[in-house]
């Protein structure tokens, strides 16, 4: 059946204006539960998969409706869970799991595995990522790794997303040498990516080189979101790597407040990014001169921050950046500058970073044309259809 982008549109507008303007019907829709609840996740997730430019249609009430009803039922869309995978071969492990390298639908992806054996763990940690699997399916940025959904595998959950043939920051950048210009450029890339996560309200929570990657232009992209936090707080499992980091974090990274108990928001994550671009500008995670991680958190707490090296000096863009770089490291969370400042900064004369233009990684209707591949074409719903669900009539 062929989906003519007019029909699309208007189908989201008339649920926009019921999740908007109609209060009971809203209402009846959030307390749906079980088979009605499923069905609603369903059709929607399909309706937001559609090939539907963000510029152009506001699906933001769409997208909370999602995310609402699927904490209140606990269930979340079935298509979030890929069939398919091809070729699934190892390539390295880590803290949180293995990564396979496979074929879905010809597109080389990335399968993460956590290390995790039985079936009550998986369901339980399902259920805290949940909401995170789901807010990433919906994000789409060109500075923002793709998420394609989950899959298991040798009954394991495992995330998938697109195969970045040169790694992440930390494999990038070992042994090499890139001018300052092109360092600015990953800077500034890491720094719109961060944006646009804040805006859309989404704290990253584990932000550092081994969660940027590098795409086949040389455009640094965010991973893992959110990862770190369901680690820490599904306190039931047992990985089989025997290190936790401190609040879902990696200590080099984590500001004061962190190591001190806190939880990871914007302002963490902002003291987090200021990391990165060390990292970026160096070559090596901040405080290299100190082995263990508790001689980084003693210093942290005494109020001392990584010291400028030269390569991080010498030019007025060099310097204008680390004065950028001491304000995201400040002490108190709230002074430190927001994810947008910090790209005003960034691209302000002083600095001058410009970004890493491509053509040939993804665009804003990647992932949704992905996913459509992927599921069988099912007609369009009709807005009758949510209304007999949500008023349970018949279904």
């Amino acid at each position: 059946m062929s989906v003519h982008h007019h029909d699309i549109c208007a189908l989201i507008e008339r649920l926009d204006k019921l999740f908007h303007l109609e209060k009971e019907a809203y209402t009846k829709f959030l307390a749906c539960r079980g088979a009605a609840a499923q069905q609603l996740l369903d059709l929607l997730q399909d309706l937001l998969d559609y090939d539907v430019d963000p510029a152009t249609i506001d699906t933001r009430r769409l997208f909370k409706a999602l995310i609402r009803l699927s904490a209140n039922s606990k269930l979340y869309p079935r298509c979030l869970t890929l069939t398919g995978l091809k070729q699934k071969r190892l390539v390295a492990g880590g803290s949180f799991g293995d990564v396979y390298k496979g074929l879905l639908c010809d597109q080389k992806v990335a399968v993460k595995m956590m290390r995790v054996f039985k079936k009550s763990d998986i369901e339980t940690i399902l259920k805290e990522f949940g909401k995170e699997a789901l807010i990433w399916r919906q994000l789409s940025h060109p500075n923002l790794l793709p998420f394609f959904g989950l899959y298991y595998f040798q009954q394991r959950l495992c995330l998938v997303s697109p195969w970045m043939e040169n790694g992440h920051l930390r494999v990038f950048l070992e042994g090499k040498w890139y001018d300052t210009d092109y360092l600015l450029s990953l800077i500034l890339d890491v720094a719109l990516g961060l944006q646009y996560l804040h805006d859309k309200g989404v704290v990253h929570g584990d932000l550092k080189g081994d969660n940027i990657f590098v795409t086949s232009s040389r455009r640094a992209c965010i991973a893992d979101f959110g990862l770190s936090s369901i680690i820490t707080s599904v306190s039931s499992i047992q990985f089989t790597n025997s290190s936790k980091p401190t609040q879902g974090g990696t200590v080099r990274y984590q500001a004061p407040e962190l190591l001190q108990g806190g939880h990871s928001d914007l302002h963490s994550d902002i003291y987090a990014f200021a990391g990165v671009a060390y990292e970026i500008l160096t070559g090596t995670p901040p405080f290299p001169d100190l082995r263990m991680d508790g001689a980084v958190i003693n210093a942290v707490l005494a109020g001392h921050r990584p010291p400028q090296p030269k390569s991080c000096s010498g030019t007025p863009s060099l310097d204008a950046l680390w004065n950028l770089l001491q304000n995201c490291w400040e002490k108190e969370p709230a002074t430190r500058p927001t994810a947008a400042q910090i790209v005003q900064r960034l691209m302000h004369p002083d600095i001058r970073a410009t970004k890493t233009q491509s053509t040939t990684d993804w665009d804003n209707l990647f992932t949704s044309r992905l996913r459509r591949h992927l599921a069988s074409r099912r007609p369009l719903p009709s807005f009758s259809k949510f209304e007999r669900i949500i008023y349970g009539d018949s279904y």
